[in-house]
């Protein structure tokens, strides 16, 4: 290979990789916003059952936040919160509903919280962040309804196994809430579930579940939220699993990465090729 043809070569790799680095940058970091955004709840429940609840909004990441859209989610009711227009990085904000319905039983209750937000002022893309959480009235009351997750694959979409099992000697009368972030959606689930669990019974069911049009892929988790009350008692629980939908960049065009794989190749075989060969020297 002559110097000619070496600087040639050379070029054209590179000229590849810069015009491709930028696709694939933003192919890659389609997920990362979601672990800059972090959420907490704290709730406070005062005389007459009535309960205060604050969520906290905090971005730990490197770049500003833009139309932070909280939603809470009270007893399969939406209440939607302030909008945050801009949040930058290290800012904190609190936002406080009294919108949840007074309680009576004494146990525990779920928080769940829905934020949807940008990554840039003008960026058509949106992320969503999910969070769980709890509060209890009195004294804690953890479900004693057991079970698990698991997702296979379903042709274009995924299978969620669901396994609850009652562990107690008396009947339950649950309800159940399946949690989806907006890039999913399930015909056969939407809003609550609720049937009786007879002490010692097992129930499975199956729910598909598909990605909505034009969403990216991704590893999206999944909540389902138990519930049920026992005489003057309330109990609450989650069962938490992962959805795998493949890469990010997925449902986008694949040929920024293939065009960074060649620049890369390219770039090897041209070091090797320019590697100085060392001569063998005969011994004295």
């Amino acid at each position: 290979m002559n110097s000619l043809t070496f600087r040639l070569g050379l070029g054209v790799a590179i000229g590849i990789g810069l015009l491709a680095l930028p696709a694939v940058r933003e192919a890659l970091s389609a997920s990362e916003p979601e672990a800059g955004l972090v959420l907490n709840s704290q709730a406070r429940v005062e005389e007459g059952g009535r309960v205060t609840v604050t969520l906290t909004l905090q971005n730990r990441g490197t770049r500003p936040l833009y139309r932070l859209r909280p939603m809470f989610y009270f007893h399969h009711t939406r209440v939607p919160l302030e909008t945050i227009h801009l949040l930058k990085p290290g800012e904190s904000r609190r936002l406080v509903s009294r919108n949840h319905p007074p309680v009576v039983r004494e146990g525990s209750y779920p928080v769940v919280a829905r934020v949807r937000f940008h990554t840039g002022e003008k960026d058509p893309r949106t992320f969503t962040r999910i969070h769980t959480g709890s509060f209890f009235y009195k004294k804690p009351l953890v479900s004693r309804i057991d079970g698990r997750i698991e997702a296979v694959p379903d042709g274009d979409g995924s299978l969620l196994k669901i396994l609850l099992k009652n562990s107690t000697a008396s009947f339950k009368n649950v309800r159940l809430m399946l949690l989806l972030p907006p890039e999913l959606k399930s015909s056969r689930f939407q809003g609550m579930m609720g049937f009786t669990l007879h002490g010692g019974e097992e129930k499975y069911f199956e729910v598909p579940v598909r990605q909505v049009s034009g969403a990216p892929g991704g590893t999206f988790p999944v909540f389902l939220l138990v519930e049920y009350g026992e005489l003057m008692h309330h109990y609450s629980g989650k069962i938490a699993g992962r959805i795998d939908l493949g890469p990010p960049w997925e449902s986008g065009p694949v040929w920024p990465q293939a065009l960074v794989f060649v620049f890369l190749l390219m770039v090897l075989a041209m070091s090797l090729w320019r590697r100085p060969r060392r001569a063998i020297l005969p011994l004295p």
